[in-house]
């Protein structure tokens, strides 16, 4: 494998760690502020994963129902990370094309907010989706902003041409 694809996959994972970190302190911090469990909103999705109905007269965290989706959201985020790098260099390759990867990173922004609101519909009467889709936007943002500053520092960027 080329050397620069081993440098995508490297920053695809750390992409996705963000992207994972952010989403999570997220709703850990939101979740705090209106006076319910850091843990609250991975149970309650959690739940939904697992196939049961969460009680919202017992919100208390369980185990398996935030490992189950704290599981599947790491995988998730790690994949979508790769996907942002990979992403990231074909537009590196192809700068003349810069606005065709930027229209595929809004609809595919899109499409996972949309997504969102269709999987949290199930749980819709004790988590709003707008504040799923919140999160992941700020999710996506922060990550957006990791990989821009990431290609920004690096020495191996080709400098733009004068007058192009």
């Amino acid at each position: 494998m080329k050397p620069e694809y081993w440098r995508i996959l490297k920053d695809g994972f750390l992409a996705g760690a963000v992207l994972y970190i952010t989403v999570a302190v997220f709703f850990a911090v939101v979740n705090v502020l209106v006076g319910r469990s850091p843990l609250y909103t991975a149970h309650v999705l959690g739940e939904a994963l697992l196939g049961g109905a969460p009680d919202p007269l017992d919100p208390s965290p369980t185990g398996p129902a935030v490992a189950a989706f704290n599981g599947l959201h790491l995988v998730g985020s790690l994949v979508l990370g790769i996907a942002a790098a990979l992403l990231v260099g074909a537009m590196e390759r192809a700068r003349d094309a810069w606005y065709v990867f930027f229209f595929i990173f809004v609809a595919g922004s899109i499409v996972m907010v949309l997504g969102l609101g269709v999987l949290v519909a199930e749980v819709s009467h004790v988590l709003p989706w707008h504040s799923v889709a919140t999160g992941h936007l700020a999710g996506a943002a922060a990550t957006t902003g990791f990989l821009w500053g990431l290609h920004a520092m690096r020495p191996d960027a080709e400098p733009e041409a004068p007058g192009g």
